[in-house]
């Protein structure tokens, strides 16, 4: 496995890794996917993400298995391992990688907001639940986790 901060060039491998694995999600409806994967639209802000985030990609020979940022402040944006790929490890990694840097930048917590689906690995990581978000995109709901870790 290797890691490796992303470039702008990475954007497609990225959109496609993040859509493949929301329309995989079974936690959640099809119309609730729809709506989640449809973010892929916004290359702008993807684009942000990449160049104004601590953006670790996660690679397995040259096949891109998963992806993590940690974004302004204390904050774990994304964190999405491609779904053949969950079990091995790959998330714990970049997880750690997502929190050394974090306290390389003397910060003494960090909160993400957890799909459903990612709940439990980020309880095992030590983190926990702050309170239940409800997203309305589109008019359609979509419940996640505020979660927070103290180092």
């Amino acid at each position: 496995m290797k890691f490796r901060r992303a470039e702008e060039g990475d954007l497609e491998n990225i959109l496609s890794l993040f859509k493949a694995n929301v329309l995989a999600n079974e936690d959640y409806n099809e119309e609730q996917k729809e709506v989640w994967a449809s973010s892929t639209e916004n290359r702008t802000m993807w684009l942000n993400k990449i160049k104004g985030e601590y953006f670790l990609l996660a690679h397995q020979d040259t096949k891109l298995v998963g992806f993590s940022s940690l974004g302004p402040m204390d904050y774990v944006d994304l964190m999405f391992v491609q779904k053949d790929e969950f079990g091995k490890g790959i998330a714990k990694q970049m997880l750690e990688n997502i929190e050394t840097e974090a306290k390389s930048n003397d910060l003494s917590e960090l909160y993400a907001d957890v799909s459903v689906s990612g709940r439990g690995f980020f309880e095992k990581s030590g983190y926990h639940v702050v309170k239940t978000n409800r997203n309305i995109r589109k008019g359609i709901h979509l419940k996640n986790f505020r979660m927070k870790k103290v180092f």
